[in-house]
């Protein structure tokens, strides 16, 4: 006797909940659109209730629907958590491996190191991205992620220090001749300045004061790019300040690319952290990533 599966309905009516259509939801388990709408139907039938409201614009849960979400989330997460606990046990690296990292680093330095553990590991799989913006590992369901920063204050995530590195403010040699090297933070205002960061907000410099405090400075943005590899490339293309971690500059300082510019008052460490959802077991292949860029963080290799 072939059984069915009554919890189906349960995870299509989450993914509809949190996509906000039959449509995306259709999209992410790869199903038709009337099938999610089937699958949500029969399941307000089994519970004689109505979850959703539907209207030709949108969906909207209703109070049923609202209350009967948040302990299905929480069923779900329970019943997750415990497929990563047995998965866990298994010593076997294998699986897919979703990592999001910040461009420049992740493109330079992270990725040759995830390279050399595929070859070790011919069972994993990787799924990687790069952005420099901050994502939630929960919600998009990122098994690790590399970030610059402080982390958020929350319990949901769980973190392994990588160190920390300096912030570096930098420009070409050809730029600073032509526009003159700033001595003081106030000459930034007349400085061409490349930043990070999104359309709706630009990632502040920070400095040193004087009486050692941090001081956060936002330029202006002459240039706004969301790619930390292209911050660097368009400063030592000669066409601005900008600043970065040092082991991105690095190299370009040694080959006299760039010159590091008012280096007394670049002196804020940037914590660097490996990032994943703490209401998961660390997965072996996780693990492995972990342990390697820790062991490389304490051998001064990242």
């Amino acid at each position: 006797m072939a059984l069915t599966n009554p919890f189906g309905g349960v995870e299509i009516f989450i993914a509809v909940v949190k996509a906000g259509s039959f449509t995306a939801a259709a999209t992410q388990f790869g199903i038709t659109k009337s099938a999610v709408a089937k699958a949500v139907a029969q399941l307000e039938g089994r519970l004689g209730v109505t979850l959703l409201h539907r209207t030709t614009r949108r969906l909207s849960l209703t109070p049923d629907g609202q209350a009967y979400l948040g302990q299905a989330e929480t069923a779900f997460d329970l019943l997750r958590s415990a497929e990563d606990v047995a998965r866990s046990k298994a010593s076997t690296v294998r699986g897919i491996l979703r990592v999001d990292m910040p461009a420049a680093f992740g493109r330079r330095i992270a990725m040759p190191i995830l390279l050399n553990i595929l070859r070790a590991h011919p069972d994993l799989r990787l799924e990687a991205s790069f952005s420099d913006r901050v994502i939630d590992p929960v919600e998009e369901g990122v098994d690790l992620c590399l970030r610059f920063g402080e982390l958020p204050d929350r319990t949901d995530i769980a973190a392994r220090p990588l160190g920390s590195q300096r912030l570096v403010l930098c420009a070409a040699p050809r730029y600073l001749d032509d526009a003159g090297e700033p001595t003081d933070l106030r000459d930034l205002q007349n400085h061409i300045c490349i930043l990070g960061g999104s359309q709706s907000r630009a990632a502040p410099w920070r400095f040193i004061e004087s009486d050692g405090r941090v001081k956060s400075v936002d330029p202006i943005a002459t240039h706004l790019v969301s790619d930390g590899e292209v911050v660097i490339d368009m400063a030592v293309a000669g066409f601005g300040l900008c600043q970065m971690p040092q082991s991105l500059l690095q190299p370009y300082i040694e080959r006299k690319e760039l010159v590091e510019v008012l280096p007394e008052r670049c002196q804020v460490q940037s914590p660097f952290n490996a990032v994943w959802p703490a209401t998961r077991a660390i997965l072996p292949r996780v693990r492995t990533v972990v342990d390697e860029l820790v062991r490389r963080a304490h051998s001064k290799a990242l």
